[in-house]
């Protein structure tokens, strides 16, 4: 048995399906490459379609971080709590910009007003 597999519950055992996204989960305490990954996975996440069967989506990524056994727990849980809340903000609906177009209604485009000059007689 691997060493890493000492810090999951039981129940992590049993999911194959996601054992390698698990894993490379459970290396963010140790490995920073792993870290980059979990947060560009975060980044990405609202834009890519990642596999429901083999990843873990950002939604357990704080259950996960608190059902393990880790070195530095609060440390690890920061760094899950900050990259579920990265997918979070990226999973929400953009703002649509106003309907109305510059110089539309509100603040109307500023047209010189017509100058009536006279020359000096």
């Amino acid at each position: 048995m691997e060493l890493t597999r000492l810090a999951c519950p039981a129940e992590c055992r049993g999911d194959r399906a996601r054992r390698d996204h698990h894993d490379r989960l459970l290396a963010v305490e140790t490995d920073p490459d792993a870290v980059v990954e979990l947060f560009e996975t975060a980044v990405t996440w609202a834009e890519l379609e990642y596999p429901a069967e083999s990843t873990i989506p950002p939604a357990q990524w704080v259950e996960f971080a608190e059902k393990h056994r880790w070195q530095d727990p609060d440390r690890a849980l920061r760094i899950f709590l900050l990259a579920a809340d990265i997918a979070r903000r990226g999973a929400r609906t953009p703002v649509q910009p106003h309907a109305r177009a510059v110089g539309d209604g509100v603040c109307p485009t500023l047209v010189p007003a017509p100058r009536h000059l006279r020359l000096a007689e």
